[in-house]
């Protein structure tokens, strides 16, 4: 049986010709590391990534939702540059303006990974981070 939509971490919606994350958690680090599985689920088949290498990360930004963009963009910089996505994050370090991260993944190679769409960009487009019901969600739209 599928999880209820309440019980998702992630989940995608409709955007003309981009494509919207929705994340939730019960803390705002919940929040974040489930947006960034929500967005290598779009990039790859993430059950075809292995965690063969680790690194941290650490981001910032002048606010909380600008803080989603940049830990997103980071995530996209890391594939474009080092053709690294994680298959697993756990946040160390969480402020309003600055997130740090573990990662494990591996580099993407071609053949062996299940590659679903080039992700250019977070965006700030409908960009908002709110608490309702008890947990978090946050929504960005992605440039494709």
């Amino acid at each position: 049986m599928p999880p209820s939509e309440a019980m998702r971490s992630f989940e995608t919606f409709e955007h003309t010709a981009d494509i919207g994350l929705t994340a939730r958690g019960d803390t705002l680090e919940e929040l974040f590391a489930n947006a960034a599985m929500g967005l290598v689920d779009l990039i790859a088949d993430p059950s075809g990534l292995r965690d063969t290498s680790h690194m941290e990360v650490t981001v910032s930004a002048p606010d909380q939702e600008a803080l989603l963009v940049a830990w997103l963009n980071e995530l996209l910089y890391l594939l474009d540059s080092k053709r690294y996505l994680p298959r697993r994050c756990r946040i160390t370090r969480f402020s309003e303006t600055v997130l740090t991260a573990e990662l494990w993944g591996e580099r993407v190679e071609r053949g062996r990974h299940t590659l679903r769409r080039l992700v250019k960009a977070a965006t700030y487009h409908g960009l908002r981070i709110v608490h309702k019901n008890g947990r978090w969600e946050g929504r960005v739209v992605l440039d494709l």
